[in-house]
């Protein structure tokens, strides 16, 4: 291919620089996606100066589009003491050659799969292996999805957080990192909102309990991997910020929890011995979303803890919290964004709320504790 943003000649003035450099080059079928090369280049630790540092720092924190600041999640207020919790959590271990190897030009060995809010997902075949592996990859056409400092960093958050948690059986596994690309764990099939809807739409023999409850185990032992690999004193080093339905995927007989580009790495107190909260003002229109979400108030990795209650009810009954009709009433999404903020709890009916089955005692429990309103008494 040919290197479009930065003539090869022009590439010898950035080996010496400490920022990232971008080489595109643009596939020439519409339907496969753009190769994209990310050079990370490092300077001695001795020219690396206060200046560099704090320009950096600014450059990951800013981005703007169409005159709109975007600020990426960061501490809640104002506040110097709060630094990230573990150093790894400043780096990326970005694995090019690894994406590069693959063969995404030819269409036999690619597939499109998927699109989500700002990445697209194809099914391609690994070189060494010759199995399926799901390469994500940013979305086509989008200009709002440009190779900004923003959503390099919402990549490398999201390939730090599989690295982390790669010891975790509920969490797919990444194999490859570059830039706004990634390799990971083929998932074939569905996911858990399709496994459920679809008993539900095709008129299927329901879940049995205990298929419920192992669901329940597969989402509930995923975000507590999650929240205690490199915690700190119970406090979550790492969230995923959009837990939700279609967020697990069938591999093999379990499902796992996959996509972190919403991710937030939690900062620290020294002081109070404490995570700092942090903010996300992206006005949070999400239907699986915490009260503070939707509030725009400060923020912990409890937001997952609310949204796997959500999770717990829709497998429980089978529909979405606060949508579809419940005893006459039809409840929209926008409704119960509202309720939720105003701390209403998603309706269960009778045969729920009063069982004595010790398995639907156990969800309840568990609602119990995701459903509290306010993130400091959450579970």
């Amino acid at each position: 291919g040919r290197a479009r943003d930065i003539p090869h000649k022009d590439l010898s003035r950035f080996f010496s620089s400490p920022h990232p450099v971008t080489i595109r080059f643009d596939d020439p079928s519409e339907n496969l996606p753009r190769q994209v090369c990310f050079y990370h280049t490092i300077r001695k630790i001795k020219e690396w100066t206060e200046e560099d540092e704090q320009r950096q720092q600014n450059l990951w924190n800013e981005e703007k589009y169409e005159g709109k600041k975007v600020v990426l999640a960061q501490p809640y207020e104002d506040m110097p003491e709060c630094k990230p919790m573990h150093e790894w959590q400043k780096s990326q271990f970005p694995t090019c050659t690894v994406i590069h190897e693959q063969r995404l030009i030819d269409k036999e060995f690619g597939k499109f799969l998927a699109s989500g809010a700002f990445r697209q997902t194809f099914e391609i075949y690994d070189r060494q292996t010759d199995s399926p592996v799901a390469m994500k990859t940013i979305r086509e056409k989008r200009d709002k999805y440009r190779f900004t400092p923003y959503y390099m960093d919402r990549h490398r958050i999201d390939a730090l957080i599989y690295e982390r948690t790669s010891a975790s059986p509920w969490i797919t596994d990444i194999y490859a990192f570059c830039g706004l690309s990634g390799l990971f764990e083929f998932a074939g099939g569905g996911t858990m909102e399709d496994a459920i809807l679809d008993k539900e739409e095709e008129g299927q023999k329901p879940f049995t309990r205990i298929e419920k409850l192992a669901l329940a185990v597969d989402a509930t032992s995923a975000i507590a991997d999650l929240h205690t690999i490199d915690s700190i004193n119970g406090y979550s080093a790492m969230i995923h910020g959009d837990v939700k339905l279609n967020q697990f995927v069938r591999i093999g007989n379990m499902f796992k929890l996959n996509d972190f580009n919403r991710g937030h790495l939690m900062y620290w107190d020294e002081k109070k011995q404490e995570s700092c909260p942090y903010a996300w003002d992206d006005g949070h229109n999400g239907n699986y979303r915490a009260p503070e979400e939707y509030k725009v108030e400060a923020l912990s990795e409890k937001v997952d803890v609310f949204s796997l209650g959500n999770i717990i009810y829709t497998i429980i009954t089978g529909s979405f919290p606060f949508e579809g009709t419940f005893e006459g009433r039809e409840f929209s999404s926008k409704e119960g964004r509202k309720r939720v903020k105003n701390g209403e709890k998603p309706p269960l009916k009778k045969e729920y709320r009063e069982s004595d089955n010790p398995i639907d005692r156990v969800f309840l429990k568990a609602m119990e504790l995701c459903f509290v309103y306010r993130w400091q008494d959450r579970a």
